[in-house]
């Protein structure tokens, strides 16, 4: 998981675009809330630390349908749009999810969802490159109220302080001859609880420990195989050497919390399995 880069392209005036490539009676409704639009924006921005505070303004009807056509509604403002928070990307993780670490980036999540925030349906704080798997977990997911207190339930990869710290951990199980990769998160002392809230709440809302042990069995066994072609001469100690060098290299390319990152090492902290592929012909 990775910070995201925001657009460099200025939102009021993206807006306006958008609004002078629709037609007719909607271009024009459009051009007549854009001021109001704007100010919604302002909000956005001095709210950005934590937006669990932003109550939707209520549009309905027509104005509704209206907003939310700027982003259905496919226009070249749109696209240059899109097509800009993609580049601004590095060039590891321009093309991957980085909710989950796994999908590709086809699709936008509105972080405060379209259905209940029309208002930002294309402002480009609010839209985060994702892969479709995690958009439809997230679906209208936002806040919820625990203990009398509202809270975010997804982590903003724009603005969250992305923890280097481990919390996500991995247990590399047998069911017969069969490794299973089991995850789990963790919670250490560098770690407060707040933080942990939001990471177990993103981490429940999006399955994503589910998604991790579901992708690791093709992970497990290309590994094998790779430690078969390259390694000749193979030795407990060198087959775990080749496994943290991997994650190393991983780690340098994504975080220290990515999945496969946590895969390799837990890989490299099993006896079993390192004989395993010390023993593989």
């Amino acid at each position: 998981m990775k910070k995201l880069v925001p657009s460099s392209l200025d939102p009021y005036q993206v807006f306006n675009d958008i609004a002078s490539a629709k037609r007719l009676e909607r271009g024009e409704r459009l051009k007549r809330i854009a001021p109001e639009i704007c100010n919604y924006y302002k909000n956005y921005y001095d709210s950005i630390s934590d937006l669990s505070v932003m109550y939707p303004i209520g549009f309905t009807g027509l104005e509704k349908d209206d907003l939310e056509d700027c982003y259905l509604g496919k226009t070249n403002p749109l696209n240059r749009l899109l097509a800009d928070i993609i580049k601004s990307q590095a060039l590891p993780i321009r093309n991957q999810c980085q909710y989950c670490g796994m999908g590709s980036a086809n699709t936008f999540d509105h972080y405060l969802p379209r259905s209940i925030f029309p208002e930002f349906a294309v402002f480009s704080l609010n839209l985060l490159p994702c892969c479709d798997t995690c958009n439809k977990h997230k679906s209208n997911v936002f806040i919820n109220n625990l203990e009398g207190k509202t809270k975010r339930q997804i982590i903003n990869l724009y603005y969250d302080n992305l923890l280097s710290e481990r919390y996500l951990n991995v247990s590399i199980l047998y069911k017969g001859d069969v490794p299973i990769a089991e995850y789990s998160l963790v919670q250490t002392s560098g770690i407060s609880d707040s933080q942990f809230c939001l990471i177990k709440s993103h981490y429940s809302k999006l399955k994503l420990l589910e998604r991790f042990r579901n992708r690791s069995p093709e992970v497990l066994s290309e590994t094998q195989s790779s430690i078969k072609t390259h390694i000749k001469a193979k030795s407990i100690e060198r087959v775990r050497q080749f496994l943290l060098e991997e994650a190393q290299r991983l780690r340098d390319r994504f975080s220290n919390n990515h999945w496969k990152v946590v895969l390799h090492e837990g890989m490299a902290n099993s006896s079993k399995f390192i004989e395993d592929c010390c023993l593989t012909q």
